[in-house]
């Protein structure tokens, strides 16, 4: 396993090559007269998580997994994520996924669809909240 978000193993048919995070920590500039000004540290910012890879649906399938990961965005609730080393990221909510199909079948579906999920860092879900999305993401 490469990742883990929420339900979905990144794997073998939903293989990813690049994930990209992106953290930032917020400061307060206060204009002083003749100095350079002094930074007020205000906290932590916004965490971004990229993941992209390639599904080749007719040789590894894929496209349910893709499915799965959509629901979580509709669903809105964060989901833990967690690398192939055991590291965990922490809970991200599902931004933005774009999928691209490429060399269409005559199904209309792409023997190559490459796509890239989008996420933000936030709070974990209360666990009411959590088990009842993950009841509705499998149904």
């Amino acid at each position: 396993m490469l990742m883990k978000i929420g339900l979905v193993e990144c794997d073998l048919a939903f293989n990813i090559d690049t994930h990209a995070r992106e953290t930032t920590h917020a400061y307060a500039e206060k204009p002083v007269v003749g100095a350079m000004p002094p930074l007020e540290d205000v906290g932590v910012g916004s965490e971004t998580l990229t993941v992209s890879g390639r599904l080749i649906p007719s040789k590894l399938g894929g496209l349910g997994t893709l499915n799965i990961l959509r629901n979580a965005q509709l669903a809105g609730t964060p989901q833990l994520v967690t690398r192939g080393d055991g590291s965990v990221f922490g809970f991200y909510v599902v931004q933005s996924i774009s999928d691209e199909h490429a060399f269409l079948d005559r199904d209309g579906v792409g023997q190559i669809v490459d796509t890239t999920v989008k996420m933000q860092k936030s709070a974990a879900p209360a666990a009411s909240d959590f088990f009842a999305s993950l009841f509705s993401l499998l149904g």
